[in-house]
C-alpha cells in the first residue's frame, strides 16, 4: 500500500466500528468467518461491514488476508469486551502511532501544543488527499474519535489538544540535595549584648545599669544610691 493511502477512512462511527472489531473478536474460533458472520454478530448490515474493512486492515487491527484479528486487534478487542479502559487505550494508542498518517497528526499535535479543530481536520484531509466537498470528508470525524478514545488527544469544544501520549513522561524532580554539616550543627551564636553601664561585683558576676541621657553624675549619683538602698534592703 503506497504511503500516501497508508490509512483507508472508516465508513461509520467509531462506536460502530468498535461493535464491529467485537464481532471480530466473537468470532475469533470460527474457521469459515467471513463477512456475514461478521455483520450478523455485530447486528449490522453487510455494507457496514464492508464499508470499514480496508479501515480496520489500515490500521493493523484486521488481518489483510483474512477475516481474522491481528495480535494487536486481539489485544485491544479483549480489552474492550472486559471494559479494560487502561488496557484498551493504551493498545490502541500503539494502533494509531502504528499507522503513518495517525502518527504524523499525534507529532503535528505535539509540536503545535493546541489547534482548532477544523484546522486539525484539515490537516488529516490534506494527508488523506480528500476534497472538502468529498463525500469521504465527513468519515474524518471518526478517526479524531478513535485517536480520543487512545487518549492521545483531547478534543474540548473548538480546541483539540495533545493528551496522554503513552510514553512522554513528566521531567523526574532530582534527588533531594544531601544537607550540609553547616546546616546540622550550626554555629553557636555569640552572647546577646546587654545595653547600659557594666558594673563588675565579682568573678562572672556583672549587673548592667541604664543612665538617662541627661545623667548628672554629681546631682543624680547620690540619688541613685540612695534609692538602690531602698530597693534593695539588707541585700544592698
Amino acid at each position: 500500500m503506497p504511503e500516501d493511502k497508508a490509512l483507508a477512512l472508516p465508513g461509520s462511527s467509531w462506536e460502530t466500528v468498535k461493535k464491529i472489531i467485537l464481532a471480530f473478536y466473537a468470532a475469533s474460533n470460527e474457521e469459515d468467518a467471513k463477512l456475514e458472520t461478521i455483520a450478523n454478530y455485530a447486528n449490522v448490515q453487510r455494507p457496514v461491514v464492508s464499508m470499514n474493512n480496508n479501515f480496520l486492515r489500515s490500521v493493523g487491527i484486521v488481518r489483510a488476508d483474512q477475516w481474522k484479528l491481528t495480535d494487536k486487534g486481539l489485544r485491544y478487542a479483549t480489552a474492550l469486551r472486559m471494559a479494560n479502559t487502561s488496557m484498551a487505550q493504551e493498545t490502541l494508542a500503539d494502533i494509531a502511532k502504528g499507522n503513518p498518517i495517525l502518527n504524523q497528526l499525534v507529532r503535528l499535535l505535539l509540536a503545535r501544543g493546541e489547534m482548532n479543530v477544523d484546522t486539525f481536520k484539515a490537516e488529516a484531509m490534506l494527508r488523506l488527499i480528500i476534497a472538502p466537498n468529498d463525500r469521504q470528508a465527513q468519515f474524518v470525524r471518526p478517526l479524531l474519535d478513535m485517536l480520543q478514545d487512545a487518549a492521545l488527544i483531547r478534543i474540548e469544544g473548538d480546541t483539540v489538544c495533545l493528551g496522554n501520549t503513552h510514553g512522554l513522561t513528566e521531567k523526574e524532580s532530582p534527588p533531594p540535595k544531601p544537607p550540609n554539616l553547616r546546616d546540622l550543627f550550626p554555629p553557636t551564636p555569640p552572647p546577646a549584648q546587654e545595653d547600659g553601664l557594666p558594673i563588675l561585683l565579682g568573678p562572672n558576676r556583672i549587673v548592667y545599669l541604664q543612665l538617662p541621657e541627661d545623667w548628672d553624675g554629681k546631682k543624680d549619683l547620690p540619688k541613685l544610691l540612695k534609692l538602690l538602698e531602698i530597693s534593695l534592703g539588707e541585700e544592698a
